[in-house]
């Protein structure tokens, strides 16, 4: 799926697999937990370098439960950041450049995640602008109609996109559009009407449900120390309200295992495919990491080198984990071929899933992958900000406080049978769900074939 969005939940859980700029490798630092005077709880961690950051997040199902206005997840976080009723957001972005300090916010269907980076020093003052706009936000009805405008535009662009479109129409057939789950399923594909009715009204009720005390996860990393920090801490985030929202239930996700062909005329041809991943309630998916990079994670994936190498049908393919809620996930592969050639591609799609799932992946494909793992994620771990937030991440999808001290020891561990075994048990039985937007549904074999994305419902 093309647009970043689509997979910003995968981010939870694959949190492992992120890039940084490459530096020598160092041991992992040891996570500690802290409470503040106040007492709140955070996650410390000492790492070496000019700044000092705090990784934080809510836990934000609320915008799920407002019928037509799931767009507050997202919208919320972006006009908070509009600035406060006492300093306004260009003020606020000279402040943090005469600091050198940034500061972040953004949603998701289920937390709201911000962090704060400020030299050492400096990172007092900077806590006091973040404490000054999450206490008093001015929040201007212009800059909300200015963000559901450009919502809308992008959405209707990317429409435009075969790719974009065939993920969406997946997404839909994956949740359906009744219920939570189609709430969800709008804000996923970034359907305007999930934005067109919120007001500054609704917003406000947002934030007063979620961004207090409750259900707040903490990281703090860089030269403070833990005591030093916790007043800072202490200033932001005391004076919030004692309440917090929780992410609710999992959506329940459809597997309908047809092939649903989209006709129009593009340029390529464009293919997602995938379904549920099995409920599982281990945090952990380090085999499945490995597994899905076996499958389509670069050039030397067994898609890759099917579709692209052996049918020169595309310049890639990709296969990742999509995080629809920290206990429910799908696999989805996607691609874009030349459309003379889109049979095949999907023959081979087909083929290599059947055949990774009932062979498992082999020593000589993980091998390598574990020493990248692990240089990845000693990299990303190089700098406060990335390593703040790769520990709220993990404590986000409930991962205990030792889980980065004891990651390489684990990785290493991890056999190919290991990880065979739990692709097998996690991954989708065939057949996939596919979905295709091509020229024409001739000679693809399709269950259902439809003019229109309107259409999609008669194919569910």
């Amino acid at each position: 799926m093309r647009p970043a969005r689509h997979f910003a939940f995968a981010a939870l859980l694959l949190a492992a697999l992120a890039l940084v700029a490459p530096r020598a490798a160092v041991a992992q630092p040891a996570v500690g937990e802290h409470r503040t005077p106040a007492g709140i709880a955070f996650r410390h961690l000492a790492v070496a370098d000019t700044h000092h950051a705090l990784a934080f997040a809510w836990s934000d199902g609320y915008a799920l439960t407002q019928p037509g206005k799931a767009g507050l997840a997202m919208l919320g976080p972006r006009l908070l950041l509009e600035g406060s009723r006492g300093v306004g957001e260009s003020d606020r972005i000279e402040q943090l450049k005469d600091l050198q300090a940034s500061l972040g916010l953004s949603g998701s269907a289920h937390f709201t995640r911000g962090v704060l980076a400020a030299p050492r020093p400096k990172f007092a003052e900077a806590a006091g602008l973040l404490a000054d706009l999450l206490a008093d936000p001015a929040l201007p009805a212009d800059r909300l109609a200015h963000a559901k405008k450009s919502f809308a535009i992008s959405s209707r662009q990317s429409q435009e996109n075969a790719e974009t479109l065939a993920s969406r129409l997946f997404s839909r057939l994956l949740l359906g559009r009744d219920g939570p789950e189609g709430n969800l399923q709008r804000l996923v594909v970034g359907d305007p009407a999930a934005h067109e009715a919120v007001e500054v009204a609704d917003v406000e009720a947002w934030r007063r449900a979620v961004l207090g005390r409750e259900r707040l996860t903490i990281v703090s990393a860089g030269p403070m120390s833990a005591d030093e920090v916790a007043g800072e801490i202490d200033r932001i985030f005391a004076k919030l309200p004692g309440v917090g929202h929780d992410i609710g239930p999992a959506p329940k996700l459809r597997a309908s295992g047809k092939l649903i062909v989209l006709e129009r005329a593009v340029v390529q041809t464009a293919i997602v495919a995938g379904g549920p991943m099995a409920s599982a309630r281990e945090r952990d998916v380090l085999p499945g990491s490995l597994a899905v990079r076996v499958l389509g994670g670069g050039f030397e994936s067994r898609l890759t080198k099917a579709v692209r190498e052996g049918l020169g049908a595309t310049y890639g393919i990709r296969a990742g984990l999509q995080q629809l809620h920290p206990e429910a996930s799908a696999l989805v592969i996607s691609t874009a071929v030349d459309n003379a050639k889109a049979a095949a591609a999907l023959a081979a799609i087909r083929k290599e899933y059947a055949r990774w799932r009932e062979e498992g992946v082999t020593a000589a494909e993980i091998e390598p992958l574990k020493t990248r793992f692990t240089t990845e994620m000693r990299e990303s771990l190089r700098r406060a900000p990335g390593a703040a937030q790769r520990v709220r991440d993990f404590v986000l999808v409930g991962l205990p406080v030792d889980y980065l001290a004891g990651y390489e020891t684990r990785l290493r561990a991890l056999t190919d049978g290991a990880v065979s075994d739990w692709l097998r048990a996690h991954f989708p039985k065939e057949p996939l769900t596919i979905v295709v937007v091509a020229p024409s549904a001739e000679g693809l074999g399709a269950d259902c074939v439809i003019k229109s994305a309107d259409e999609i419902a008669r194919c569910e």
